[in-house]
């Protein structure tokens, strides 16, 4: 008996988790489709921002905007995005482990984390390199935010303090695949021309000047939304595994209750069928 009730409350506690993890996993099926909406509407701006940087360094000769001179220093300043919570999957640990393998080939590192994930792998195994954390915009930012980490970006690069600026994030590609990226900031490379040059009416030096801050605020921004879909991607993934193993595991224990049930009954019968036999007179 004491079995059965063992059993029996393994059960329902499993039956418990699923309903959990089927209700996190509608929750972010509805997050990830504002998630979607929001990235999707800002990737033609992002497109338009680059468009704009492209045309105005390829209209400058090289070397001649500061913003476009490679530096012979290793310094690297590198914002990771993650997420603030877990429970979808590798997505948090594929970030960290990006940032490991590009801190191999960079020298001083300025770390900014998105998402307080980033900020904890970073604490372990960076530690003392962590300049900015910003949690709780990892799945709502706003472009303030964006704009607040470009502007230290800006800030570090223009005085010398880093040689480098990197963004490592994920790339929403669809609902089931998604990848982590690493890309480079600054100093801005340029893609070979295409078609005529652009004219301009105003300076391109100048242009450039108040576009690249621009596009690395859009950039950033971008990167936050494209990785917050694909968190919430992970996360519906992760619960769906969840779901289906709990649903495993009820079924294959509510066999085990029904034998170890039928079990009890026939011992009971043998007990009943013995007493009665020991109380019926011998012939």
């Amino acid at each position: 008996m004491d079995s059965l009730i063992l059993i029996k409350n393994r059960i329902n506690s499993i039956v418990s988790t699923r309903q959990i993890t089927q209700s996190m996993r509608t929750v972010a099926t509805v997050k990830v489709q504002r998630a979607r909406e929001k990235m999707l509407a800002n990737r033609p701006f992002l497109g338009q921002a680059r468009q704009l940087v492209q045309a105005a360094g390829a209209a400058l000769p090289y070397g001649e905007h500061p913003l476009l001179a490679p530096r012979g220093g290793n310094r690297a300043a590198v914002v990771v995005v993650s997420g603030d919570r877990g429970l979808c999957g590798g997505y948090n640990l594929n970030t960290g482990k990006a940032l490991s393998a590009l801190a191999k080939s960079l020298g001083e590192l300025k770390i900014v984390t998105v998402g307080s994930k980033a900020a904890d792998y970073c604490a372990q195994r960076f530690r003392g390199k962590v300049a900015y954390s910003y949690t709780g915009i990892s799945e709502s930012p706003f472009y303030d935010d964006a704009e607040a980490i470009a502007a230290i970006l800006m800030e570090w690069y223009s005085n010398g303090e880093v040689d480098q600026v990197y963004v490592i994030y994920t790339q929403f590609i669809t609902m089931l695949s998604q990848k982590t990226r690493t890309e480079k900031l600054l100093p801005v490379a340029l893609d070979p021309p295409e078609g005529a040059k652009t004219r301009f009416e105003i300076p391109p030096y100048e242009i450039f000047t108040h576009a690249v801050p621009f596009y690395i605020t859009a950039f950033i921004y971008g990167a936050i939304l494209e990785s917050a879909a694909c968190e919430h991607s992970a996360r519906i993934a992760t619960m769906d595994s969840a779901v289906k193993n709990a649903g495993d595991m009820i079924d294959s224990l509510t066999l085990l209750y029904h034998q170890a049930r039928q079990g009890e009954i026939t011992r009971e019968i043998i007990e009943i069928v013995s007493g009665a036999d020991a109380a019926s007179p011998q012939l």
